[in-house]
């Protein structure tokens, strides 16, 4: 029981504990677990909550060396679970984005679309001092309107492929803020 109320706590307990939380308590319990006596199912308990609550701070990440040897193992091995569970959600957005990237290819190579960095070494390099700074590149630079990059910014920003990218920016954030 807490004299103040705290935050809410989304926390992932083990399958072998059933936890509830309010505002001023947190209950845990074991519902699939037993032990010899109660001071090691208090001690369990305890460790558990420990884990829950304070795992996740970086100002406590070292709470669990004042724990006896057995509870300091027990907390490694819930530790070992969450980065397994986190591993396995970073393999998963992975996946997701790594068949982005082949669906995307494979519509470019079913389009007709040749990227151009996959031939950059198979073609002798142009001599530079025959390029022609007049031709129609050059003009075509300088006769864009502001109002011509306004539209051709809009173009782009409305194709698919750009929404795409925008609805998984987020989950890429996301995946590298946990690391």
């Amino acid at each position: 029981m807490w004299s103040k109320a705290q935050e809410f706590l989304a926390l992932d307990a083990p399958p072998e504990i059933d936890f509830i939380s309010s505002p001023k308590s947190q209950t845990f319990t074991m519902k699939s677990m037993s032990s010899p006596d109660s001071k090691q199912s208090e001690a369990f308990i305890a460790t558990t909550a420990l884990f829950l609550l304070f795992s996740s701070s970086a100002k406590e990440d070292k709470v669990f060396l004042r724990l006896p040897a057995t509870w300091r193992d027990l907390w490694i091995e819930f530790a070992e679970r969450r980065k397994e569970r986190s591993d396995e959600a970073d393999r998963k957005a992975i996946r997701i984005f790594r068949d982005m990237v082949r669906e995307k290819r494979d519509q470019e190579l079913e389009d007709g679309v040749l990227i151009q960095g996959a031939f950059r070494n198979r073609t002798p390099a142009r001599a530079t001092d025959n390029s022609d700074e007049s031709g129609p590149d050059k003009s075509l630079k300088s006769s864009l309107t502001h109002e011509a990059y306004q539209k051709i910014w809009g173009d782009i920003s409305n194709t698919p492929n750009y929404q795409m990218m925008l609805v998984s920016l987020p989950l890429l954030t996301a995946l590298l803020s946990t690391n």
